[in-house]
């Protein structure tokens, strides 16, 4: 819609920027206030249920802007987030009760690569329903997308938005009727609020009795920060760098997506074998490496030092992935994401290990407190190098930097151990 990658990868910083903001002063109240009132499943169907106009008006964001403008479909994509961010609290709150303390660091991983299966799934069909159609004619494939799509007008893309809220409404509908949930305290909302408000500042004020908790805190926020902002800009530096774009893109989508519920299954090993915390410092090393790496490649270079004449011929005649760089650029941010996904799946894991039981949401958002703090300063970095240096690779080193921080604070907190089962 914006038509270029710098001004958008801008964009999209600035409007990051003002989300986190939001997300700073709401999210640690949040926590605490449910932590008093005990059970989350009505909260998170709430902001789940809140969502779903907001993706199915996606439909209307249409390249050529005869629909909504690009700053009406920004103001929405930073809602959908910010309303992510709520439910993913609450969703890891609800994580220690529906498993054994033994088994948290092996069923964080599993289940996010659960999830990022689920995403596979819905990828799959995108690509063969709507992508591939006139595209590549195999066997199985339609010669016309369904639905008489057009991919000329990007229905494709703009189908994303209202298929994700259709399969939300699933979601919830599987939460409320099969998981477990804490037990209500007959708090009322208000007193809850009250309460929760000055448990927040409790926290706070006890950090200073806490020294681990206290290291803990500081490394999650520089990592947490680093992994939010790379996923939020990965897409859009792949679209301007690479110049993929629709079909391109799903398909790299597609295939990160698959890494990532690899990574799910790798965090679920690597917390086992080496306890959460080595984990964590593990996975973020090898993020930072392998994004260093991607930053290097670009459709005539990779990794920096090897040049590719973008003129040679193509490996092979598929629609996708012909060169060299773009096979390089794939694998590379592939496996970044697979261990950027780990790394969360094991923090989420260390947070339940590590905080007290019933404390555990009022915990949650405190550390989204100072996730959120740094959540706008990243995004706030990353516009202003790009647009300082006209650069997407040089936008993202703030994100590098991130992560390095996060890992060495990381080699400082104790506990996160191995536990058997």
């Amino acid at each position: 819609m914006i038509g270029d990658p710098v001004l958008g990868q801008t964009l999209f910083a600035r409007y990051g920027f003002a989300a986190g903001l939001v997300g700073a002063v709401t999210v640690p109240f949040l926590g605490a206030s449910l932590d008093r009132m005990g059970p989350r499943k009505p909260w998170i169907a709430a902001c789940i249920l809140i969502s779903l106009p907001l993706l199915v008006s996606l439909w209307w964001a249409k390249p050529d802007r005869s629909g909504l403008s690009v700053h009406t479909v920004l103001v929405i994509v930073m809602a959908l987030n910010l309303l992510f961010v709520y439910s993913e609290i609450l969703h890891n709150a609800m994580l220690g009760p529906a498993v054994a303390m033994s088994r948290v660091g092996r069923y964080s991983g599993v289940s996010l690569g659960v999830a990022n299966l689920v995403s596979v799934a819905i990828m799959t069909f995108l690509l063969w329903g709507f992508a591939l159609p006139g595209q590549l004619h195999w066997f199985g494939i339609p010669d016309q997308p369904l639905f008489g799509f057009s991919q000329a007008s990007h229905e494709m893309e703009r189908l994303i938005g209202p298929l994700i809220a259709a399969l939300a409404c699933a979601g919830v509908f599987m939460l409320l009727r099969f998981t477990i949930d804490a037990p209500a305290s007959g708090e009322t909302f208000a007193r809850a609020v009250r309460l929760g408000s000055r448990d927040v500042f409790a926290l706070i004020a006890g950090l200073r009795k806490q020294p681990n908790l206290l290291k803990f805190l500081i490394a999650r926020t520089f990592y947490a920060d680093g992994f939010h902002t790379l996923i939020i800009f990965e897409g859009i530096y792949a679209s301007g760098v690479m110049g993929w774009h629709g079909f391109k893109l799903l398909s790299f989508a597609l295939i990160k997506i698959a890494f990532a519920a690899l990574g799910g299954l790798l965090a679920a090993g690597l917390n086992a074998r080496l306890g959460t915390r080595r984990a964590i410092i593990v996975q973020i090393s090898m993020t930072v490496v392998l994004l260093v790496m991607v930053l290097g490649t670009t459709p005539d270079r990779m990794i920096f030092f090897w040049p590719h004449d973008p003129a040679a011929q193509p490996l092979w005649s598929g629609p996708v992935f012909r060169t060299l760089p773009e096979i390089a650029f794939m694998l590379l941010s592939g496996s970044m994401t697979a261990f950027a996904v780990a790394s969360i799946a094991s923090g989420r894991a260390t947070i339940i290990q590590i905080v007290p039981p019933m404390r555990v949401g009022s915990y949650f958002g405190l550390f989204g407190l100072t996730a959120s703090t740094t959540v706008w300063i990243a995004p706030m970095l990353v516009g202003t190098l790009t647009a300082r240096f006209q650069s997407q690779a040089v936008g993202l080193v703030p994100i590098a930097l991130l992560l390095t921080l996060g890992a060495i604070g990381m080699t400082f907190v104790k506990g996160g151990d191995r536990l058997e089962e």
